[in-house]
């Protein structure tokens, strides 16, 4: 899910509270709203994600806590239980919000992105991780787009995890790839905000830090995996079979 401005997580933390003395009260004001989930206010450091679907939020809390024990910029998480999920707030613009602010640094914005992947495929996954696009220990994010970074003074912060799972470090690139070639997430954002130039660019710099005949050889598998699983417009069902022909 991604919130207009991706203001979701910020670096200061108060006084630890339980998450029943979280959730117990009603929610504060709703600042996101996606396909799967809602995140609300709990205070000024730190929100609650709570899930309109059966999604458990568990095994994301564990696997956000697992790479950020890595080094790996993710959003600290407070608790988990059920579909709840209360974390660290980060504040901040979506890379896709300063991409289509600064678009002379999209060159050096790709190029963070494409960074964020490989740090990431670096981390093995815990045993027992699901491998929903194949073999491999890599742990894989599988939404890691522009839209899903929120750039803060200290640094990039990775959210939306999920969907994350391990398998080969290319199929997350290649499924990267595949978004932002034909997504309209979130509400058609990436064209209006890079416009069909833009998205192209944007691909063709993402890609250069990448062995493009590597994530070729995924494209297969992350689309058969995206039109199973993945809540998609019927433009974007359309548009995936077109894109892994050509």
């Amino acid at each position: 899910m991604q919130p207009p401005v991706a203001e979701m997580c910020g670096s200061t933390r108060g006084p630890a509270t339980s998450h029943a003395r979280d959730v117990e009260r009603a929610p504060g004001r709703l600042i996101g709203s996606g396909r799967h989930a809602d995140v609300y206010e709990l205070g000024a450091d730190r929100v609650l994600r709570r899930y309109r679907t059966a999604q458990q939020a568990g095994p994301e809390a564990a696997l956000m806590e697992h790479v950020r024990a890595h080094g790996f910029p993710a959003p600290e998480v407070f608790a988990a239980d059920g579909g709840d999920l209360v974390m660290q707030r980060v504040d901040g613009p979506s890379l896709l919000h300063v991409m289509s602010q600064a678009p002379h640094r999209l060159g050096r914005l790709a190029a963070l992105l494409a960074e964020l992947h490989h740090r990431l495929h670096e981390i093995p996954a815990p045993p027992g991780t699901a491998r929903p696009v194949g073999s491999g220990d890599a742990v894989l994010h599988l939404d890691l787009h522009p839209a899903n970074v929120v750039v803060t003074p200290d640094g990039p912060v990775v959210l939306d995890w999920g969907w994350a799972g391990a398998g080969p470090a290319d199929a997350d690139a290649a499924h990267t790839w595949l978004q932002m070639a034909t997504s309209e997430v979130p509400g058609g954002a990436f064209v209006r905000a890079m416009g069909a130039v833009g998205r192209r660019l944007l691909v063709r710099q993402f890609l250069s830090h990448f062995d493009r005949p590597r994530l070729v050889a995924h494209l297969d598998a992350v689309a058969a995996y995206r039109l199973a699983v993945r809540d998609l417009t019927e433009g974007e069902r359309a548009r995936i079979p077109r894109f892994v022909r050509s």
